[in-house]
């Protein structure tokens, strides 16, 4: 169980080689968990509505998140940047 949502989870993603989880809510934070043992990673903050959706890149090192501030932000997933 992953704990640390202030609010509902609309998405969930495993990145392309399984060893982490993006989540989605409604508390407009993206977080990153690591698969194997449910810890937290980073919180990804900045989007000014709930987050709707998320997706790993092909390759595993950028999250996109989609929200329901009509933006979409790419994020790199090792340090959580803006991009």
């Amino acid at each position: 169980t992953l704990t640390g949502h202030r609010d509902a989870v609309w998405s969930v993603a495993f990145s392309p080689d399984g060893q982490t989880i993006a989540s989605g809510s409604r508390d407009k934070e993206v977080r990153l968990w690591r698969a194997s043992d449910g810890s937290h990673l980073r919180t990804l903050t900045g989007h000014q509505g709930g987050v709707r959706s998320v997706a790993f890149s092909p390759d595993g090192q950028t999250v996109a998140s989609g929200s329901g501030d009509s933006e979409v932000r790419v994020w790199r997933a090792y340090d959580g940047a803006h991009q």
